[in-house]
């Protein structure tokens, strides 16, 4: 389903949504517009690299969807909230 969210958004916006430069600013970017998981979702990640990895990120400020696809509609919108 990720899969799947990241292609209608970039087709939606016309570009790859999340681009980093790096894998660690590529999982900055996905949670600057996501948000932090949950404790339980970092759990069942299986990785002992994860809590970690998310606990050193800082997001300052979370994105708005409507605001990061400007020309996506409410049914498109809500689709790819649910995808991601």
């Amino acid at each position: 389903m990720w899969s799947v969210g990241c292609i209608l958004g970039e087709m939606i916006n016309g570009k790859a949504i999340f681009p980093g430069t790096s894998t660690l600013n590529q999982v900055e970017r996905i949670l600057a517009l996501l948000g932090k998981p949950k404790p339980l979702d970092i759990l069942s990640m299986d990785s002992s690299l994860a809590p970690n990895i998310i606990s050193n990120i800082v997001i300052k400020k979370r994105k708005d969807f409507k605001t990061f696809f400007p020309r996506a509609g409410s049914d498109a919108l809500d689709l790819v909230k649910s995808l991601l």
